[in-house]
């Protein structure tokens, strides 16, 4: 199938555009937020103005002769004002100062000394959506003299288009700041996030293209937070991927050259075989001698041949998968591993409960267990012993009072060609949690040290929904511990 993956992410869904709108996004949501109580406080300041300019109004009728003033001033005064009415009150005096003829009802009175600003905000939402034809009375105390008290009558309809005014100026400005800051916030995160994850995903998508291509010079990251860290922790993991899959390259070479050889090895080590077994009926007592070396020798080679062969080998071990009782199986081992250890007193103690069954390929997970059995007694072992546990996964525990791995044993444990004795071909083990990962298991090194070594195994407690794909194990083969 076609790999239909873009290289490159479209303008209009990258990460920066995304962010900038929702950065716009929350900043209007947060003008909105404020909008009414900002409605709220110009109609209150917008009534304060007229209460000041109506007293001034006023004032300039007390600084006439007998304060009294034209009618023609009197209503250019209330003109400039913006009113109808202008009332002072004194010491609980209330003087009428300036009027003209009204044209309507008081529809709504407003005292400022009282009014809270929720209840601004109410009056000024309900004069935008529904306004009501009529005259307004406000009344205030005069910002000029705060013990005069300022009554005034006035229409709303200069109050209805400045409010207007007002609402759309507050959404200009919503908008303003909310562009500002999304471009200042697109353009600081673009550099500190956006060109950073670019420069990640260009060396991801270069290196799922050619995963083993020499990678590029890479300098250190001068950024110390989490982008930095991701960079570092990607270069280190393309790194060793990029070594493990020069070495797999190689193994799968050295496997392909040795099933190349395999059949005229094979014939080569049968002649031998032959003439060392015919040496052991040489009349030379000092050949007779060394012949057993010989043929302990050739035989060693020909299954390091044989083991090299199927370890090398595509494809995971074929399984014969059934349930059977464990505790039969590892009596079985237990013998053979027994019958071939070199101590005579040797023992392999079987604490396995008889209901323990396991789901299984019997062949192959025997030869699990009598690899790590003779492991054991080669380490120096006198006693192992093997148990098991029962629940969602089956746990096999295989513990000896051996000495212990040294380190680099243990540095190496399941790499395959790594020996810890002398004479070993380093595959026991491998193949060994190759067997088990088939299963859908797994095996490890629980502990080890002076009091013995413990290695724990576990199997699904039903059969693998389908084999292992080659990221969870490495191909081996019908391999044979």
């Amino acid at each position: 199938m076609a790999d239909r993956r873009p290289d490159e992410t479209r303008p209009a869904r990258s990460l920066s555009i995304r962010l900038l709108w929702l950065t716009v996004g929350f900043v209007m949501v947060a003008q909105a937020l404020i909008l009414l109580p900002s409605l709220g406080r110009a109609y209150l300041d917008w009534l304060g103005t007229r209460i000041e300019a109506s007293h001034l109004a006023a004032l300039a009728l007390e600084a006439a002769p007998d304060q009294v003033v034209a009618e023609e001033l009197e209503d250019q005064l209330l003109r400039l004002a913006g009113v109808d009415v202008v009332s002072l009150r004194k010491s609980d005096q209330r003087v009428l100062a300036l009027a003209r003829p009204l044209e309507g009802p008081i529809v709504r009175t407003v005292d400022l000394a009282t009014i809270p600003l929720p209840r601004a905000t109410a009056d000024v939402v309900t004069l935008l959506v529904a306004p009501t034809p009529g005259l307004m009375r406000v009344i205030g105390p005069s910002p000029k003299q705060p013990d005069t008290i300022v009554d005034i009558v006035m229409g709303t309809s200069a109050l209805t288009r400045d409010m207007h005014l007002a609402l759309a100026r507050i959404l200009a400005e919503a908008l303003a700041i909310s562009l500002a800051a999304g471009v200042l916030l697109f353009l600081s995160l673009n550099w500190l996030l956006v060109r950073p994850m670019r420069r990640l995903t260009r060396s991801i998508v270069a290196f799922r293209k050619d995963p083993e291509a020499a990678p590029p010079a890479l300098s250190p990251p001068a950024r110390d937070d989490e982008i930095g860290r991701a960079q570092m922790e990607l270069a280190a993991m393309q790194e060793e991927l990029r070594r493990a899959l020069w070495q797999k390259s190689r193994l799968a070479a050295l496997g392909t050259a040795v099933t190349k050889i395999n059949h005229d090895m094979r014939g080569i080590l049968a002649t031998a075989l032959m003439i060392s077994d015919r040496l052991t009926t040489s009349e030379d007592p000092k050949v007779r001698q060394m012949a057993p070396t010989l043929l302990s020798s050739v035989e060693r080679a020909v299954a390091l041949c044989k083991q090299t062969l199927d370890y090398a080998r595509e494809g995971p071990p074929p399984l014969d998968l059934r349930r059977f009782a464990l505790a039969p199986l590892v009596e079985e081992a237990a013998r053979a591993a027994e019958a071939g250890a070199r101590d005579a007193f040797a023992e392999v103690e079987n604490r396995v409960p008889a209901d323990v069954e396991v789901l299984a390929d019997r062949d192959q997970l025997f030869r699990v267990l009598l690899n790590l059995l003779r492991n054991g007694f080669e380490a120096g072992a006198r006693r192992v012993v093997v148990s098991a546990s029962k629940g969602e996964t089956v746990t096999i525990t295989v513990s000896d009072d051996g000495p212990g791995l040294p380190p680099r044993v243990r540095e190496s444990l399941f790499s395959p060609f790594a020996s810890g004795r002398r004479g070993g071909t380093g595959l026991g083990l491998a193949i060994a949690r190759d067997v088990m990962r088939t299963h859908g298991g797994d095996i490890a090194l629980d502990s080890t040290g002076p009091e013995g070594t413990v290695f724990r195994l576990s199997l699904p407690g039903e059969a693998p929904s389908e084999a292992p794909s080659e990221s969870a194990t490495a191909p081996r083969g019908t391999a044979k511990v």
